[in-house]
């Protein structure tokens, strides 16, 4: 190559009948998506393979405004990042990994003998770089993705025999993404976003540099490389090597392009994840060339020979138990004799894989299908854009979207159904809540509730409905209630006030301005509803109130804003409200005005109110209030140093892990055990806190009780939801 030359890129190779089916494409379909998702602005932090990312946004992303801040090491961010930190859709972290393995495994000899304490220095490394490059997350709540490590194609080993084995550095790399996996699950909003997944999907050998250079580099390799060879401006020998060298891409064929097209449609998927986008609520499913081959009534007669099963059939009915798993309620609509259908289920879905009790509801009729489904939403408590129809028939699909406009329909093409249904971004789930993992059995005891409702009086009714409603404060983000509330903000339609949808640093910034996010959660005699609804409040100001459908017409709902009043009104003599009209919340727009808020005729949509009689809550409901930081019976009060010092505790997690035993020594120090996030202790309010290297709470125990005379201690992990943290005195 000499300067000048044009580098070109192969264009990507294809299988016959693969030309439509990107890798992109084919991880993260988009069949499901309706609204656009438009990234404005995002932050790259990384080394080599942070530039050649950035590379390919700014050539094909033209939208989206891409910023590089090039790290290779445990440098500290500057405070605060290049542009707003509102502004951000994402950041996107890379950690090199020869940052962390060092240059110490290219003499290999020997490696086998050395392979544990490199894994261990390199865990340690991992954890401080994780801990640098989070900074952002830490400090403003920004959605941050970090990129897990490129695992070598072939065994690195010294004989075959220790393939797979800690003596092959493939192992120390799979390693290394699974500690990071465990690491970034204790931070707010951070997630792995999976470079191996869609290495291993496009193919290695397409890209990964191995097969030129160190193991540990881990980049792509390009083209251009060539020119380190032959380049006067690389200072190449000249005339150059004996035998030509050749293209490189003749040699080997780049997808890079490709990796990093999937890398980025796979950044958009977790966010349209993590704002529940479009996200799906019930999947309805037709039977005949749906979920089994063929048609029951003419195929699968007395003593004949039934369509085979295998291939998509079996793979739909296990995505229907996945989609189960998320919380997705699961439906039946089919034309068809229901007396038949069940007769003959066993001989088109042997062996109990899939069973009609797999399904919340069931219209097996001769009914016009939109009908049905329309009443299968109704009961449900949904809106059609959040339901997805899958039938094999174009004109079926085409009458339910006639009839149910925002519904979406899938199902011509049996070979794709799973992958929509499983891997769109519409179906995940950002965590599964108590309240997700019981949706079934709670839809299946709300029909009964129901029926009930029909057979008797409303004030008999309710009257005996037994309910108790339990109302409180989180803390903020790090509450492990916030998940589910954070989920209902932006999945609720039709009980929304507003219909605002929040991003997880808006809601960061809300708690910094004195915002309360008030939640309470639901059970009657037939059901433990969990967490259905959330408001979010300041300074006597009603902001946003969003409840699930699901305890429509108990009157909780006036009853939980006349409880907050009533809480409120020795603090404010004056109340406010917004209802925002949107296209689904018919059902709330009254909400302000059936609790005594006056409309205000200078502002469309604000309501005002004293704090001068508050009606009570309803008189079927047992209200109870717990605020947060409150303590229960048998909770002690506040601490003082003198309280926990020269006193030992296990510390350990609420899961049953115990970490170590540790004394809390005097000076704030901690003995025993020490880690980055454990550094110190110390009291603030009245409550022991764990601070880090930097002189930051990292856990603060909130609930303090003493049990015959030893004290018992669980608090929050600031840094991250998913841990709670224990500490249980040893006598």
């Amino acid at each position: 190559m000499v300067p000048g030359e044009v580098v070109r890129q192969r264009p990507l190779a294809r299988m016959p009948g693969d030309e439509a089916m990107r890798t992109a494409d084919f991880l993260y379909p988009d069949d499901l998506e309706v609204t656009r998702t438009d990234i404005r602005r995002v932050l790259i932090i990384g080394s080599c393979n942070a530039l050649s990312f950035e590379n390919y946004l700014k050539r094909h992303a033209k939208d989206t405004v891409v910023e590089l801040w090039p790290r290779n090491h445990v440098a500290d961010l500057p405070p605060e990042p290049p542009s707003a930190p509102g502004s951000y859709d994402f950041h996107f972290i890379q950690i090199p990994l020869r940052s962390l393995i060092a240059d110490s495994v290219i003499d290999f000899k020997g490696f086998a003998d050395r392979a544990e304490p490199v894994l261990q220095r390199a865990k340690i490394a991992l954890r401080h770089q994780l801990e640098a490059s989070l900074a952002y997350n830490r400090a403003f709540g920004i959605l941050s993705f970090v990129a897990n490590f490129p695992v070598p194609q072939r065994p690195a080993v010294c004989a075959m025999r220790q393939a797979g084995q800690p003596a092959d550095l493939r192992w120390v790399v799979q390693q290394l993404n699974d500690e990071l996996a465990r690491l970034i699950e204790v931070y707010d909003n951070a997630f792995v976003a999976d470079a191996e997944q869609v290495g291993a999907a496009v193919g290695k050998r397409y890209f990964q540099d191995e097969m030129l250079n160190f193991y540990t580099h881990g980049n792509h390799w390009f083209p251009v490389e060539r020119a380190y060879d032959v380049a006067e401006y690389h200072n190449a020998p000249q005339p150059g090597r004996l035998d030509p060298l050749p293209l490189l891409e003749d040699v080997y064929e780049s997808r890079s392009d490709e990796v990093f097209e999937a890398l980025w449609r796979q950044c958009v998927a977790m966010v349209r994840v993590v704002h529940q986008v479009d996200s799906v609520k019930m999947v309805v499913f037709d039977l005949d060339d749906t979920l089994w081959r063929g048609q029951i009534a003419e195929h699968y007669s007395d003593g004949g020979n039934w369509p085979v099963f295998h291939g998509w059939p079996t793979g739909l009915w296990e995505a229907v138990h996945h989609l189960r798993a998320r919380g997705i309620i699961t439906a039946l609509c089919s034309k068809n004799d229901a007396g038949l259908v069940a007769q003959r289920w066993s001989r088109a879905i042997p062996a109990q894989w899939l069973t009609p009790d797999h399904f919340v509801f069931k219209e097996i009729n001769f009914e016009p299908k939109a009908q049905n489904i329309e009443r299968m939403i109704r009961q449900a408590s949904l809106t059609p854009a959040s339901v997805v129809f899958v039938d094999d028939n174009p004109v079926e699909r085409e009458a339910v979207r006639a009839a149910l406009p925002g519904l979406r329909t899938i199902g011509a093409n049996p070979y794709v159904t799973r992958r929509i249904l499983l891997w769109s971004a519409e179906t995940q789930v950002l965590s599964l809540t108590r309240e997700s993992a019981q949706r079934e059995a709670m839809m299946v005891q709300q029909q009964e509730r129901e029926l009930e409702r029909g057979a008797t009086s409303r004030a008999d009714f309710l009257a005996g409905l037994g309910c108790r409603v339990g109302l409180r404060v989180l803390g903020g983000t790090t509450d492990p209630r916030f998940g589910r509330s954070f989920e209902l903000l932006n999945k609720t339609n039709q009980f929304n006030t507003t219909g605002v949808r929040w991003t997880h640093t808006d809601v960061v910034e809300f708690f910094r301005q004195g915002g309360r996010m008030i939640v309470f959660e639901v059970e009657d005699r037939f059901s433990q509803y969990g967490l259905v609804g959330v408001i979010l409040y300041r300074c006597g100001h009603f902001i946003q109130f969003a409840m699930s459908c699901r305890v429509l017409g108990l009157d909780i709902e006036t009853s939980v804003i006349n409880a907050i009043l009533h809480s409120e009104a020795a603090g404010t003599d004056r109340f406010s409200a917004d209802v925002v009209k949107t296209d689904a919340n018919m059902v709330c727009r009254g909400i302000y005005a059936q609790c005594g808020f006056g409309r205000d005729p200078m502002k469309p949509g604000h309501f005002t109110r004293s704090g001068a009689a508050i009606a009570p809550p309803a008189a079927h409901l047992a209200m109870d209030w717990t605020d947060a930081g409150a303590t229960a019976p048998g909770a002690a009060g506040p601490l003082r140093a003198g309280d926990v010092e020269q006193r030992r505790f296990d510390f350990g997690r609420t899961d049953g892990v115990v970490i170590a035993r540790i004394t809390l020594g005097t000076g704030g120090r901690l003995q025993g055990y020490r880690h980055s996030n454990e550094d110190s202790w110390g009291i603030q309010d009245g409550r022991l806190v764990f601070l880090n290297e930097r002189g930051e709470i990292t856990t603060m125990f909130r609930d303090v009780v003493r049990e015959d005379g030893s004290l018992r201690m669980a608090g929050d992990f600031l840094l991250g939801s998913a841990v709670r943290h224990v500490l249980a005195e040893v006598s």
